[in-house]
């Protein structure tokens, strides 16, 4: 059986199953602040090069059950052989997706796009050191689960090019929804 037999009918069976799954609860507007672990690797010739690993600090905002905002702040520090790395960048986004309200809980995949600021300092053995400053359109997907009593947690991973060289991020937040 080939992929896309297989893909095509579950696709057609969850579109069809989800209003079934979806609760009456309109609702799902709010704030959300979050805290979490972030992971940054550049992709050269199809490898990943860990580039450090961060805190995330994360405020969003769901207008409907379709579309939320969010802003972040992530760092990343490591060291790769004889280089250490100090980098930190600040995001703003739109996501899209459908939040599924199931009983006692919502979950919401979701694709992202928007900007990026990133700065990076690169200190190698020898003491030279190199900065690097840029804005750049970032893309992402993950997934968000929020739970009626207000914890949320979400799984998400994307992808930016700066300085001419491809950067993953993969990040788990935890947070409290307003």
């Amino acid at each position: 059986m080939t992929f896309s037999k297989f893909i095509l009918p579950a696709l057609f069976a969850f579109s069809a199953a989800a209003p079934a799954f979806a609760s009456n609860n309109t609702d799902v507007s709010g704030h959300r602040v979050g805290l979490g672990y972030s992971n940054t690797d550049l992709v050269i010739d199809n490898s990943g090069l860990d580039w450090g690993d961060g805190i995330k600090l994360e405020y969003g905002y769901d207008i409907n059950r379709i579309v939320g905002i969010n802003a972040s702040y992530q760092n990343n520090n490591g060291k790769t052989g004889n280089l250490e790395i100090d980098g930190s960048n600040y995001k703003i986004d739109t996501d899209l997706g459908y939040m599924f309200t199931l009983d006692g809980w919502a979950i919401k995949p979701y694709g992202a796009v928007g900007l990026i600021r990133a700065n990076e300092t690169q200190t190698r053995s020898n003491g030279k050191t190199f900065s690097n400053k840029e804005t750049s359109l970032m893309g992402g997907f993950g997934v968000r689960a929020n739970i009626d009593m207000g914890l949320y947690t979400d799984l998400r991973y994307d992808f930016y090019n700066v300085n001419n060289l491809n950067t993953d991020q993969l990040s788990l937040t935890v947070g409290y929804k307003f």
